[in-house]
């Protein structure tokens, strides 16, 4: 319960939030620095077969620059990625399908360039890490 409280705050903030082109650049240093990565980017590296700094980049400047049409095409492409990291994760992984959700769903704000995705993955993480 607590999860899905946490999870409906999350979505209903990003949902709000419009992309701002400096905050992106600070969160990518702190997790260039930091300690410990977040499995999920872990897993979606594995996944991908490229690295999340560079997928992180890519996906912000390609929606920061996108017209309204092409930023819905995105949206709809990153909702099949993360279907299929989803599928991926439970197949390949063997992780419960409601543990590969919560990966898959901390990756979104990511795939979509949004700043507070690596906040969003860390919060997921330290979750996923406590149950």
């Amino acid at each position: 319960m607590v999860l899905s409280q946490i999870r409906y705050s999350l979505v209903s903030k990003l949902l709000l939030m419009q992309p701002q082109t400096g905050g992106l650049t600070p969160e990518l240093v702190r997790l260039e620095t930091q300690k410990k990565t977040p499995k999920t980017f872990v897993l979606y590296e594995e996944y991908s077969h490229s690295g999340i700094l560079g997928t992180i980049r890519t996906r912000r400047l390609g929606y920061e620059n996108a017209t309204p049409k092409r930023r819905m095409e995105l949206e709809d492409e990153v909702e099949v990625e993360v279907k299929n990291f989803r599928s991926w994760l439970v197949e390949s992984k063997k992780l419960e399908t409601s543990t590969a959700h919560y990966y898959a769903i901390a990756l979104k704000s990511l795939l979509l360039g949004l700043p507070t995705g690596v906040q969003v993955a860390q919060l997921f993480n330290t979750v996923l890490d406590n149950l």
